[in-house]
């Protein structure tokens, strides 16, 4: 009977190849990748042109008519507001922009209020049920070179007036909406680096105040980000050269590592089998060993008649009838041994062979049926 030692070092070298196979496979991915680098060197990159920021803020003051309550002309940002004494609002929305390298930019701003009906839908969101657009400060371009450019501009925003023009839509649709006027900056950036025509940056920018109206208290609400930045890459392509080094040296490991995949293959499942052949007649040995005796020289079969048996269990039950011992011959080490019942002028044979448990060939453990020759 084979030893058990002998089993476990034939499992530990299977997952050795295993280990071997999968760093192979490695290999010749690498491999693969390397080649289509080689022969197709045309591969944009990227690379970094310049960085840049931006600022933005939107201060305002609430001036207030004459009232006897108020001695100061008007009132700072960020309070509570009464709107039945408020006169005009007075914003200046600022845009500032810094760059890491000279730029030759083009910008323009304009600043529009836009009046507001507001209902909701649905899902309860406001949603306009009417708008309009008003300019405040006509579209203004500006071009320039360098690293940085502020824009910033005074306005003011006749509250009383949008008040009116919205108290006079809900009186006349009989509509019971939300109002509010927004007073907005919209700013368009585009640049190149200074003396290039390729313009690498477009940006563009809204920062925006909403004013309630049609309220008896007015919260001036701020809608805009204050700060932001981002990083402007340029495309640069690689040599359009073959590699001609790089892609012999690619292809002669991706053959030879081909050549090692297939015969790692091929041991791996000579020694799967193996294994599995070791298991199954160390299996039949334990658990019929009563019954098994096993042979150092193989009977002369010449004077038998043959009778091949298809499984072990077959064998089994022809020695419970005919009380005849199976004897055991182990024909090739590791590889084939036989099973026989000798029995008159009968030889009833079950060959067990490694190559029976190769998986490429369909055949099923030794304990189902399986013709063998």
């Amino acid at each position: 009977m084979m030893k058990k030692k002998e089993e476990n070092k034939i499992i530990l070298k299977q997952w050795v190849r295993v280990f071997l196979l999968l760093v192979i496979i490695a290999v010749i991915i690498i491999s693969i990748f390397s080649i289509i680098k080689a022969v197709n060197p045309e591969v944009s990159s990227k690379k970094k042109l310049y960085s840049y920021s931006y600022n933005s803020n939107f201060d305002y003051k609430v001036y207030l008519k004459n009232n006897n309550f108020f001695t100061v002309p008007y009132l700072d940002m960020n309070k509570q507001y009464i709107a039945s004494i408020i006169d005009h609002i007075e914003a200046t929305p600022k845009y500032s922009f810094q760059s890491t390298e000279d730029l030759d930019y083009t910008y323009d701003y304009s600043i529009i209020a836009t009046a507001r009906g507001l209902g909701e839908d649905s899902d309860g969101r406001k949603v306009d049920v009417w708008s309009k657009e008003y300019p405040i400060s006509s579209l203004e371009t500006i071009k320039g070179t360098g690293k940085e450019f502020v824009i910033g501009k005074t306005v003011n925003l006749d509250y009383n007036a949008y008040n009116q023009v919205l108290a006079d839509f809900r009186n006349q649709f009989g509509l019971s909406v939300d109002a509010r006027v927004d007073l907005a900056m919209k700013v368009n950036v585009s640049a190149a680096l200074k003396g290039t025509n390729e313009k690498t940056l477009q940006e563009s920018y809204t920062m925006s105040l909403q004013i309630p109206l049609l309220v008896q208290t007015v919260r001036v609400k701020s809608d805009y980000v204050n700060t932001g930045s981002n990083t402007v890459y340029g495309n640069t392509a690689a040599s359009k050269k073959i590699n001609v080094p790089m892609a012999f040296i690619s292809i002669v490991v991706l053959a030879g590592s081909l050549v090692v995949f297939v015969k790692l293959v091929k041991s791996l499942l000579a020694v799967t089998r193996k294994s599995e052949y070791i298991l199954a007649v160390n299996k039949i040995m334990k658990e019929y060993g009563d019954i098994i005796a096993e042979t150092h020289n193989m009977p002369d079969l010449n004077k038998y008649d043959i009778v091949n048996i298809k499984s072990f269990t077959d064998m089994v039950d022809i020695e419970e009838e005919l009380h005849s011992p199976i004897i055991y011959y182990e024909i090739e080490e590791n590889t084939k041994c036989v099973f026989l019942i000798l029995n008159d002028k009968t030889a009833y044979r079950f060959l067990l062979r490694e190559s029976d448990f190769d998986h490429f060939s369909n055949i099923d453990h030794y304990e189902e049926e399986r013709t063998y020759i």
